[in-house]
């Protein structure tokens, strides 16, 4: 299976570090983006997780987040399709490989352990095939972000 997992936020890579070990010890060819925000490359690099940098963070104001969205999912969709096709993407509240994703229409899996992000979980939820989240955080919470059907513990 080719997998793609793509981290845009350093506590990202350890949340998906075991799951990145565990597909790569079950046969699977998986590939790495990440986002170069706070120490997420100096993380990978110190866990020795080859990966392909593609973008930055934007900064805080609502405009900034969606031209950088809009920027790093069109780059990931280009990084993507000259290396692809994948059988599926994963992503830990990353809406931008959800987007990517979708586009290229690649089933995707989204995780995420707060659920009151309302706009990243209405475009993460919305598009993701898979919704994947803490028993303590129930299903039915998420039906207003388009996760019915979809929601994995």
């Amino acid at each position: 299976m080719r997998v793609w997992v793509d981290l845009t936020n350093s506590p990202h890579v350890l949340v998906m570090r075991p799951v990145i070990d565990a597909l790569r010890a079950a046969g699977s060819e998986v590939h790495v983006t990440a986002r170069d925000f706070a120490q997420t490359l100096a993380l990978l690099r110190r866990f020795g997780i080859d990966h392909t940098a593609i973008g930055r963070h934007r900064g805080e104001r609502l405009a900034d987040k969606a031209r950088g969205m809009a920027s790093r999912s069109g780059a990931l969709v280009r990084w993507a399709r000259a290396r692809g096709p994948f059988d599926i993407a994963l992503g830990h509240g990353s809406n931008d490989v959800s987007i990517a994703a979708a586009l290229m229409r690649v089933p995707s899996s989204t995780a995420f352990d707060y659920e009151w992000a309302a706009l990243q979980h209405h475009i993460n939820c919305r598009l993701a095939s898979a919704v994947v989240v803490p028993d303590a955080i129930p299903p039915a919470r998420l039906a207003r972000y388009g996760a019915a059907g979809k929601v994995r513990a």
